[in-house]
């Protein structure tokens, strides 16, 4: 009876701690796939003529092997900068022109304090928290929606958003859009504005809007695109262009051997275009999975897009170039490997782990025998357990206060499983993000007793520092993606199973002879 009690005790702890950290609202929250977001819709101009909805949990292109290790890389650290786990965290993303809007889950102290190391300055737009910064992107948080663009563009979205006067069904991409339906990974047009106009005069377009949606399937990924004319003889005169378009396509493929132009080849000989009545065009292309996996693979030997090149430095604190001279990017601050790993490492302490930790102490606690069950205080509160315990879940986090910063001292303020950080190779991640170093420990204090309770104090953090990235599942070096959730799982069961094992028992009261009748005292 006393065991049921005991569970309960750890069942109620373990929910109010999901339901303090957010994870049980998260779980009880239902889908994150909202095809048609009214709030969303309502931070852009209800006159808005060019507009694109990203679904980012129904969006899940394949890459090669090497562009995907890249852009895993690419995420984590961007998490470990802005705390944002762009795959777990981001539900949606829309965008026009000045503005984007996505929809998720974002840690304000986290991402803030990483502009403020890029020079923005905290502020509030609108009644929500902001920062913003000169010839720069500025960013606002309001609830679950973070919004991007110019600080005016900004404050006229959240205006729009509180009066209800953005996108709404009577605007014109609404109602364009509601007709190729909303469930869809991406979706977007233009049904007017420069964009169109721009299009019309450089290719002698005759299209009035163009519309576009993007499916993923088993077996790759399909694009419909709609264009609408004055009439079916403009229809079909559009549709012989494309047709001439095609053919060229065709032509430059047959030209070229390799994998992925054969595959373009197929897909594009299956291209469909079709007219009706009303003057519009109906386009479907298909691609296999494989394209997308061999043209990733080359993606590395071009350079990105100069557009993109001055977002990302505008939003990291750069400089824009001037128009025909090279981007101008800030020098680095630090060069050490071992720096230029830890910029990003976060400010704040992270208390799920020792908490969890704390949680998992009990449980291994119960599972020992009453008479060799030690005091969980005379554990936690022993120098040579509480110190490991501490340094695996928070890390030597009294360099946070001490004014000791940069080098190693920021990667030693991070707990122990991130000290990978030291070594610039990805094995090291991998072996640091296991339950290697307590196993190693174990085997030492099986030899010398005196560290086990050091064994037991190291297990028990990286066994609830590892179930908290369980949560999150991050990429790590060498372990394919699928199975990234079971590494860590695995990895927590077996550190915690190691600490369980190296627990010194109580020490048994050596029995009292009994004394007799006629024994002196």
């Amino acid at each position: 009876m006393k065991k049921v009690w005991v569970f309960a005790v750890l069942l109620a702890l373990g929910a109010g701690a999901a339901y303090h950290f957010g994870y049980l609202a998260r779980w009880l929250e239902g889908p994150r796939f909202i095809p048609k977001d009214p709030v969303l819709l309502s931070y852009f101009r209800p006159d808005t003529s060019e507009w694109l909805l990203v679904q980012a949990t129904e969006l899940d292109l394949r890459f090669s092997g090497e562009s995907q290790a890249k852009l895993a890389q690419q995420l984590q650290e961007f998490h470990a900068k802005t705390g944002i786990d762009v795959r777990k965290d981001v539900d949606a993303l829309a965008v026009s022109l000045g503005l984007a809007a996505v929809r998720g889950r974002f840690d304000w102290d986290r991402l803030s304090a990483h502009l403020q190391s890029q020079g923005y300055a905290l502020t509030e737009l609108g009644g929500v928290p902001a920062a913003v910064k000169s010839e720069a992107v500025d960013v606002a948080l309001d609830g679950r929606y973070l919004l991007l663009g110019p600080q005016g563009e900004l404050e006229l979205a959240l205006s729009r958003k509180r009066q209800g006067e953005g996108l709404g069904n009577g605007s014109p991409m609404v109602k364009a859009l509601d007709e190729q339906g909303w469930e869809h990974a991406m979706l977007g047009g233009m049904v007017s504005g420069p964009l169109l106009s721009l299009l019309q005069e450089t290719v002698a377009l005759p299209a009035q809007s163009l519309l576009g949606v993007l499916d993923l399937n088993a077996e790759g990924a399909e694009v419909r695109g709609f264009a609408s004319t004055n009439g079916r003889i403009q229809a079909e005169l559009l549709r012989a262009a494309l047709e001439v378009a095609r053919k060229a396509l065709l032509v430059g493929a047959a030209l070229d051997s390799t994998p992925e132009s054969r595959t373009l080849r197929a897909s594009l000989e299956a291209a469909t275009l079709e007219t009706d009545a009303q003057g519009r065009v109906r386009g479907t292309l298909r691609f296999p999975h494989a394209l997308a996996e061999q043209t990733s693979a080359n993606l590395s030997q071009y350079p990105v897009p100069e557009p993109l090149q001055k977002w990302f430095q505008l939003f990291t604190g750069g400089t824009p170039a001037a128009e025909g001279a090279p981007p101008v990017v800030p020098p680095p601050a630090l060069s050490s490997p071992v720096a230029a790993a830890t910029a990003g490492a976060p400010v704040r302490l992270d208390w799920k782990p020792p908490v969890l930790g704390l949680v998992l102490l009990v449980f291994a606690l119960v599972t020992m025998g009453a008479q060799t069950r030690p005091g969980m205080f005379n554990v936690l509160f022993h120098p040579l357990f509480l110190l490991p315990f501490l340094v695996s879940t928070l890390g030597v986090f009294v360099f946070r206060w001490t004014g000791h910063a940069g080098g190693a001292f920021d990667v030693l303020a991070l707990p122990m499983p991130e000290w990978h950080r030291f070594a610039a190779y990805p094995v090291a991640q991998t072996v640091a993000l296991s339950a290697a170093v307590p196993l190693v420990l174990a085997l030492l204090a099986a030899l010398v007793r005196f560290l086990r309770p050091f064994a037991a104090g190291l297990g028990v953090g990286f066994s609830a520092y590892l179930a908290v990235k369980a949560l999150a599942a991050p990429s790590v070096p060498l372990i394919p993606p699928a199975y990234t959730l079971y590494w860590y799982v695995g990895n927590a069961v077996a550190a915690l199973l190691i600490a369980r094992l190296a627990l010194p028992p109580r020490r048994a009261k050596e029995p009292q002879p009994r004394r007799g009748p006629g024994s002196r005292r």
